[in-house]
């Protein structure tokens, strides 16, 4: 939920269910959650990837 008060927020089940990873979330969620964080978008989606 401290997420969702850094964002400003209303709808804190929606931030929860991203951080649970149990729905996809738009651009502007992702632009959202960066500038809460203090990180750039690109920062969040910054992970190894190997096919399996």
């Amino acid at each position: 939920m401290d997420l969702a008060f850094k964002c400003n927020d209303k709808d804190y089940s929606q931030i929860n269910r991203v951080e649970l990873g149990k729905v996809n979330f738009s651009i502007s969620y992702l632009s959202l959650i960066a500038e809460a964080l203090g990180v750039k978008p690109q920062e969040l989606l910054d992970f190894p990837f190997s096919e399996k």
